[in-house]
């Protein structure tokens, strides 16, 4: 982690979600500041662990008067909302002199991308993704030797298996048009993954799929993969194991546990971002993983 001497001032759209605790946590760790948080829900208690004396609204016409008339600039706003809603709120942020820290994925539509780009040159300010496999040390040694191993070809299985309950289906979550199904909601990650490993891709294709699993392959130059994407728990049940969530990707027969080290990678992208130093959570380098999601989304 990089401890920084300068201190930014930050607000956090999307508050009440379950994914803003390791945003606030990332923000406390680094000694930052959340000045201002929004969220139409005010089950958000939370704050209290961490930022007692930030301002909160359940009203965004509220919230927006109070982000503009601050009297400290908000430096970075971050986005935990349903995926439907981060263009809008990016936008938002973007034109009100705001940097970004948007959860994954950045968004659901390759046009609202395009866009963004646009918004980052006319407003210089730089839009940041949370893509916290990338962290790993596991995988920054692999991306090494790939690197350094050119004539070398790569056969990669990936199982990334999280069970969710009924709840899932009623929320937003289960609402392809809201989150953009399993393959953005759960497979954006280790598509991300390969992106970042590999590059472009070369083709896709969908084996088996329904509104709770999806297998499939994604090929590149060097690389083919295969891989199996599940939050139905049955499917866990059949690879008789004790553990409650399956993140394995195997690589030429050599296993990285994709679980481990995964609860503090919000905190190490924050601690890149933050840094001003080049680092691997921006528009360009998230783009690669849009368009492979979007091409194997048009076989389902």
């Amino acid at each position: 982690m990089i401890y920084l001497d300068k201190k930014y001032n930050f607000s956090l759209i999307g508050v009440a979600g379950y994914v803003a605790k390791k945003h606030l946590y990332s923000i406390k760790q680094l000694k930052q500041r959340l000045l201002i948080s929004y969220d139409p829900n005010d089950n958000v208690g939370i704050l209290d662990s961490y930022f007692p004396d930030s301002l909160f609204f359940s009203n965004f016409s509220t919230f927006k008067k109070n982000f503009n008339k601050s009297k400290k600039k908000i430096n970075y706003t971050v986005i935990t909302t349903p995926n439907y809603l981060h263009f809008k709120y990016i936008k938002f942020a973007l034109s009100n002199g705001s940097h970004v820290i948007c959860e994954k994925p950045l968004v659901i539509s390759l046009k609202h991308l395009n866009e963004i780009e646009k918004l980052e040159k006319k407003y210089k300010r730089n839009v940041y993704t949370i893509m916290q496999l990338r962290t790993l040390r596991e995988i920054k040694q692999l991306k090494k030797k790939i690197k350094t191993s050119k004539n070398e070809n790569y056969n990669i299985s990936i199982d990334y298996l999280t069970p969710r309950g009924q709840w899932y289906e009623q929320s937003w979550k289960g609402n392809e048009k809201k989150s953009g199904g399993i393959l953005f909601n759960i497979g954006i990650h280790l598509i991300d993954l390969l992106c970042y490993l590999f590059g472009k891709h070369n083709k896709v294709k969908i084996f088996k799929s329904d509104k709770k699993f999806v297998k499939g392959s994604v090929s590149f130059n060097r690389a083919k993969a295969l891989f199996r994407l599940s939050i139905n728990k049955q499917k866990l049940k059949r690879l008789k194991t004790s553990k409650s969530v399956v993140r394995d990707f195997i690589i030429n027969n050599k296993k990285i546990d994709l679980a481990k080290n995964f609860d503090k990678a919000h905190l190490d992208c924050y601690s890149q971002i933050l840094a001003s130093k080049k680092n691997v959570f921006t528009t360009k380098n998230v783009k690669e993983s849009l368009k492979v999601v979007l091409d194997l989304k048009k076989q389902l």
